[in-house]
């Protein structure tokens, strides 16, 4: 029978953690990152950035510095975050863990209980990032685990007994937030068992997980917790108070003056919350922040409401003051970006259900439209031919594209990418083609553009290689390039390869006879060889 005893801890090697050993992203660059999907929250996403990014490279630090740094601790940066419902608290979480490339696990802490009672076992956040994971323990070590509603296990202060459900809770996560080893159950088999053959021919142990690098996340609306801090503020300073009340051009919110003492009177233990020093608030969004979610041409709503009606072969498009509806309406209802769902799908459902049926293939999604879905429903079959409906969807789609340079202007003013990647009115064109053709998001049809105009100029390296010349593609040539391998969905080099090769002589003969190593292609190259090869000839 297996004897189990203290679990070894074995040391990381970071030549198998291959994210923690190449890991040298900065704050500012994390920010940039969810600034391209996370409207506002400017200083919660400073914040969460920078605190992040500290918590691996310290990381990457003590490891790559041992034996040196074993008896250094490791204060972990784990993190609160405060803030309403329907804010982006748990999808920055997310981006931050997709940018980062480490297993994300996420739990509601209102499903967990004191280990030994009925109820989910904190320490299954772990082994579920083992499994997140693939498997691979190097990198479970350094994943995420984001805990929400952990303001549902404040303790009321009226319970008698084993508080089961909040300050239990509290207790049993404890031990996880700092360091401790966590046995990984496989499923309906009870615990992993690993062999060591160099120890002993039958010689086996649990597997364990250590969460010493793992970093915690947890977020709550925490209602209630605004009156303990003004109650609070006014005790310290009245002065103070009545200065930031005073301030009625602007909504105060009183969350951004939470402190940890705070957190205890709320109904937290004074050590669960020592184990989180980093603090993050986020505001309610404004209507005027609702409006830029759905402008964002990264934003995932818009995106999955189109491809709703793309499966049934109808292109959506929206105009802005379509867009200005919406959060107009969604912000009445007060539960922040999940409102643009439930007011996109009232407004767009009873067209979901009857356009498929229809001889239909484009819907321009208006103000109109939006105000009176039903109305504009009926106005739509009573008069099929109308110009009207045809003059809404290309409205639409030049908004599309408006939004779309503005948000390319404000991200090339930003980026170094623009560099060496420069956006000719014809790839404005072939990028709307593939946003919109495609239903992704700009930043995907960006980096599509982006990989294919690369693979151009590595062809490029190629064929001057090769044949010992300098050749150089110009912009018009390039555009067609791309606009070719796009459209005909053909690759880069063979496409270059075969309409070049021809020329290849000419090039060596010119090269012999004339000095000449330095030679244009131009777009004639590809749409008429045998006007390039005359004006090649004659130089």
């Amino acid at each position: 029978m297996f004897k189990p005893g203290k679990p070894k801890v074995e040391r990381i090697n970071l030549t198998q953690s291959n994210f923690l050993l190449n890991f040298n992203l900065k704050p500012v660059e994390l920010e940039a990152y969810l600034d391209e999907y996370l409207i506002g929250q400017d200083l919660a996403k400073g914040i969460i950035a920078t605190k992040i990014c500290t918590h691996f490279h310290k990381a990457k630090t003590i490891l790559m510095k041992e034996p040196y740094y074993e008896g250094v601790g490791f204060v972990k940066n784990n993190i609160i975050i405060i803030g309403p419902t329907g804010v982006g608290k748990t999808f920055t979480i997310k981006l931050i863990a997709k940018k980062l490339g480490v297993p994300f696990v996420k739990g509601d802490a209102t499903k967990y209980s004191e280990t030994g009672y009925v109820g989910g076992d904190v320490e299954d956040l772990v082994r579920d990032l083992y499994y997140e994971a693939g498997g691979d323990l190097e990198k479970a070590r350094f994943g995420i685990i984001y805990l929400d509603e952990i303001d549902k296990i404040a303790s009321s202060g009226e319970i008698i007994g084993p508080d089961v459900s909040r300050t239990g809770v509290q207790r049993a996560l404890l031990k996880l937030l700092e360091e401790t080893e966590v046995e990984i159950k496989m499923p309906q088999e009870g615990f992993q068992l690993i062999e060591y053959p160099d120890e002993g021919k039958n010689k086996r142990k649990k597997l364990t997980l250590n969460t010493k690098y793992i970093l915690f996340v947890v977020s709550g609306a925490f209602q209630g917790l605004e009156e303990i801090v003004k109650k609070r503020l006014k005790k310290q300073s009245l002065g103070f108070l009545s200065k930031i009340e005073g301030k009625e051009d602007k909504k105060i919110n009183y969350m951004k003056f939470v402190t940890p003492e705070d957190l205890v009177v709320y109904g937290f233990e004074r050590e669960f919350v020592g184990r989180f020093p980093v603090i993050a608030v986020f505001d309610p969004l404004t209507e005027e922040e609702l409006y830029q979610i759905l402008a964002n041409p990264n934003n995932i709503i818009m995106l999955n409401k189109k491809r709703d009606f793309k499966v049934y072969g109808i292109d959506l498009a929206f105009t802005d003051s379509a867009l200005r509806e919406i959060a107009k309406m969604a912000y009445k209802d007060n539960t922040g970006a999940r409102a643009l769902v439930r007011v996109l799908e009232s407004s767009l459902i009873p067209f979901e259900r009857v356009l498929p049926s229809e001889k239909i293939t484009f819907l321009g999604v208006t103000e109109e439209l939006v105000s009176d879905p039903e109305g504009y429903l009926k106005a739509m079959f009573n008069n099929p031919s109308s110009e009207k409906w045809v003059e809404a969807y290309n409205r639409a789609i030049q908004d599309e594209r408006k939004r779309m340079i503005a948000y390319l202007e404000k991200k090339l003013h930003f980026s170094s990418d623009h560099k060496s990647f420069e956006i000719t009115p014809k790839r404005l064109n072939l990028l709307f083609e593939i946003y919109k053709g495609e239903d992704i998001e700009l930043l995907q049809a960006l980096e599509r553009l982006q990989h294919i105009y690369h693979q151009i100029k590595a062809y490029e390296t190629t064929f001057s290689r090769r044949n010992q010349i300098q050749a150089i593609f110009t912009e018009d040539a390039i555009d067609h390039i791309i606009e070719e391998v796009i459209k005909k969905d053909l690759g880069v080099f063979s496409f270059c390869e075969k309409a070049l090769t021809r020329f290849e002589y000419t090039f060596s003969l010119l090269k012999e006879t004339t000095q000449r190593t330095r030679f244009c292609i131009t777009r004639t190259a590809f749409v008429n060889p045998d006007r390039y090869l005359e004006d090649l000839i004659k130089g």
